[in-house]
């Protein structure tokens, strides 16, 4: 198995990031952009840019489809139903499938709707991209963590990593990739929604005080969740993750964080939503959750009659 043609669908920040090193390093022939006649119209006519630097890109419509090795989703959690209807014509027998979607519910919408040997699992992390209009900028890629489920190298890793190994994009193979989703979304839970309700950067949760407080204890609810759904988290992690915050610029903001201050809708059910879902069935309080949920709901109904 050798990918040759890959398909990206979302032309956020993610996704113009990864599209343009693909394509400049495998070329534009291998490497196209998947999206509805209306989005691939405007997508023709505004371009992107990524660093500086106009993207040679390649559209396609479902009009236009051919069969790709690879998907790569990169759409909000918002869009991820309209762009499982939106790729099926580019969806083979062998077509792998990979979201780059934070969360751990992205794989499971998507075994559903194209079964589970299309998918393998990801997460991605450390990069500091950043979309402003249709100009992407960042100055660290980060990597991806990529695996299956059940912890198998099967072909179709091998398939991906190559991939990988062939246009240089960093990469790690967990032992357990679901451990890792598991691991990055805890990380989310807390500093993602609480620097979206507090509105601060990460400088308000590097000093001691409620919101720094607020943030751990979320975090603590996602490992209480974890550990009901048979994955362990420890205080361990936990302290990795608040060394790696006190690290950064403290100017700095988080994507959620710059979506309330934009006016535009959150990805809270991929965050709370998710662990109050787990909790609920699993009778396990969390109540720093529930806060963070009625909180940012009432910030995307905001944000929905601007």
């Amino acid at each position: 198995m050798k990918i040759e043609t890959i398909g990206i669908i979302g032309q956020g920040a993610l996704g113009i990031m990864y599209g343009n090193h693909l394509a400049k390093r495998l070329g534009s022939e291998r490497v196209f952009f998947i999206a509805d006649p209306f989005r691939t119209a405007r997508y023709r006519k505004e371009g992107a840019v990524c660093n500086g630097e106009t993207c040679n890109f390649t559209y396609r419509s479902p009009e236009e489809a051919v069969k790709a090795d690879l998907i790569i989703f990169a759409v909000k959690f918002m869009g991820l139903r309209e762009a499982v209807e939106t790729v099926r014509p580019f969806v083979g027998r062998d077509t792998l499938l990979l979201s780059v979607l934070n969360g751990i519910s992205s794989e499971k919408m998507l075994e559903e709707s194209f079964g589970a040997g299309h998918v393998l699992y990801a997460c991605v992390q450390g990069m500091d991209a950043g979309k402003k209009g249709n100009a992407v900028s960042y100055q660290n890629m980060g990597y991806i963590s990529v695996g299956n489920k059940d912890k198998s190298h099967d072909e179709r890793l091998a398939a991906v990593t190559a991939l990988f190994d062939e246009a240089g994009l960093r990469y790690e193979t967990p032992e357990d990739i679901i451990r890792e989703q598991w691991n990055k979304l805890m990380l989310n839970v807390g500093v993602n929604q609480v620097t979206a309700v507090c509105q601060i950067p990460y400088g308000g949760i590097q000093e001691d005080g409620e919101a720094r407080i607020m943030m751990i204890e979320a975090m603590k609810e996602v490992r209480r969740a974890a550990a009901s759904e048979g994955v362990t988290l420890t205080d361990g992690d936990i302290e990795r993750w608040l060394k790696l915050l006190d690290g950064l610029d403290p100017k700095g903001r988080t994507s959620m964080c710059q979506d309330v201050e934009a006016g535009r809708k959150t990805e809270l059910e991929l965050f709370a939503g998710t662990i109050l879902g787990i909790c609920k069935e699993a009778g396990i309080q969390a109540p720093v959750n529930e806060f963070l949920y009625e909180r940012l709901t009432e910030l995307n109904h905001a944000a929905e009659q601007a």
